[in-house]
């Protein structure tokens, strides 16, 4: 846990609680039935305003993952949360909100009708997060009523996403707000850590250890850190890569990896609890996504010091700079983002400073005191409360 969790103190003043009884109440609503970026930011999120003493509830579609990685006794409550057309659901979750909240926090599409209608029946406010920059349609019904009427506010933790939300007509500005991620930042493991996992995946010692993580989803491209790694290896680098995560693109890379005559090289292990220390014992993360806010294995990595090769989609690019904390490829240059992961992989003093330089950058910026202030402040806004 990072310092900035630690450094609140347990106990509030009289008056900084009775602030706290006044503050609006939330309940947060995660569909997913996986783990990952979104789901731990929504678990993060709620157990810091529940730490500083706000009554916060989550509902989820599936606990398992929640009750893994919690950190403190948050209330998590399950619901089937099927499908948009779940009306049982709906009723379920309007008459939570009802009795239990001021403002909803929803964060998965599903999500963003089930929740947003039973905000409006339950006669509380929405915010929808949205962690991904996404083009809406302008006469699309469905779109209307997820984005423009349901929500009383879009989260978005890009200036990138923000812009391309408001290329839509009927998206007004004032309803979307910018709250950068929060993220650990722990910095960088200790030798004997590494050494034990690397030593755990079987990464051979003379190789340089390379990282990618995520849904294995098509816009993610992990098509090209197949590709790359092939020619690294082609090349007479010795690389060893993991891709951790899970997916329906799993066979089509899979296969891309025999193709290239990967197997031993390049292992793709589906879901790890332990996906920080992996990353944490990597030599360089790559993440050559094509559509992102900025994403959160961007952040993880370099919280622990680990250098980053991506592609410069999304708001990667606003906070990051090629060369000085990152390396990056332009949006659509898989060459560009080959030679970038080749010189980072040849080059171990680059690595040590772009890593070091990105963990500067996260410490300062992205940590998640900061973040949880900005939402509650956002949430108390919203929900007319005055804490």
């Amino acid at each position: 846990m990072n310092a900035g969790l630690m450094s609140r103190p347990a106990s509030c003043s009289p008056f900084e609680q009775e602030d706290r009884r006044r503050a609006a109440r939330v309940v947060a609503v995660c569909s997913s039935d996986r783990w990952g970026g979104t789901e731990k930011w929504v678990l993060r999120a709620c157990e810091e305003m529940h730490r500083r003493g706000r009554k916060v509830r989550l509902v989820v579609r599936n606990p398992l993952p929640f009750a893994e990685h919690r950190r403190v006794d948050l209330p998590i409550e399950r619901l089937p949360l099927g499908n948009e057309a779940d009306v049982a659901t709906l009723v379920r979750l309007a008459r939570r909100f009802r009795a239990s909240a001021d403002v909803v926090l929803l964060t998965r599409v599903r999500d963003y009708w089930l929740g947003g209608m039973a905000a409006k029946l339950a006669g509380v406010r929405a915010i929808l997060r949205l962690g991904i920059v996404r083009r809406l349609r302008d006469r699309y019904i469905m779109d209307r009523l997820r984005y423009g009427v349901l929500p009383d506010a879009i989260l978005v933790n890009a200036r990138e996403t923000r812009r391309t939300l408001l290329k839509t007509p009927w998206i007004a500005p004032e309803k979307v707000h910018t709250i950068y991620n929060g993220v650990d930042a722990p910095g960088r493991s200790g030798a004997e850590q590494r050494d034990r996992i690397r030593r755990s995946l079987g990464v051979p010692p003379e190789a340089v250890f390379i990282v990618g993580a995520g849904r294995l989803a098509p816009e993610k491209r992990w098509e090209w850190l197949v590709d790359a790694a092939a020619q690294l290896m082609r090349d007479g680098v010795s690389v060893f890569t993991i891709l951790l995560g899970v997916g329906d693109e799993r066979e089509t890379l899979a296969e891309r990896v025999s193709r290239h005559s990967l197997d031993t090289a390049f292992l793709l292990p589906g879901y790890r609890g332990d996906a920080e220390d992996i990353i944490g014992a990597a030599d360089v993360v790559a993440h050559p996504s094509a559509n992102e806010g900025i994403p959160n294995v961007v952040l993880e990595a370099m919280g622990r010091e680990v250098p980053v090769v991506a592609a410069n989609t999304g708001g990667v690019g606003e906070h990051f700079t090629d060369g000085e904390n990152i390396l990056l490829a332009e949006r659509d240059d898989f060459h560009g983002f080959a030679a970038r992961l080749a010189v980072a992989v040849r080059d171990e003093n680059l690595r040590n400073r772009i890593g070091h330089n990105g963990f500067e950058t996260v410490r300062n910026s992205f940590s998640w005191e900061g973040m949880t202030d900005a939402l509650e402040r956002l949430i108390d806004r919203i929900g007319g409360g005055e804490g």
